[in-house]
């Protein structure tokens, strides 16, 4: 009987939980990142334009250095409300600019979920 598979077994598990919480540490360390540039987009209220753009391009930056794929995926849906913010705000529509607000918020929401927080730490 070969004893090398059961003696071996203690290292793989060993390893396994190393990955996990390589993980974890990750994905805590892209939400705390995520966190700090949604605070700052002013979706508290009604963003302006600027403050849309401006946390649009946060997000564009934020995104291609997120390893964790559900904050990604989370953070790229913020940052597509946000623009649709933008464009609203251009249009000098105030019932356009509230609607997607409205929907950058709950798309806010959306990604603290997905990080395991209260929304308040996203929305301010």
């Amino acid at each position: 009987m070969n004893r090398l598979p059961i003696l071996l077994l203690p290292l793989v598990l060993l390893t396994a939980g190393c990955a996990e919480a390589r993980d974890t540490a990750a994905t805590v360390q892209d939400c705390a990142g995520l966190a700090s540039d949604v605070a700052r987009t002013g979706l508290s209220g009604v963003p302006t334009q600027a403050e849309a753009e401006a946390a649009t391009r946060r997000l564009d930056e934020r995104v291609s250095s997120l390893d964790s794929e559900a904050v990604r995926d989370a953070a790229v849906e913020l940052r597509d409300r946000l623009r649709e913010l933008q464009q609203a705000a251009r249009s000098s529509d105030p019932a356009a600019a509230r609607q997607a607000a409205e929907r950058a918020r709950e798309a806010a929401r959306q990604a603290a979920e997905v990080c395991g927080v209260s929304p308040e730490q996203f929305l301010g």
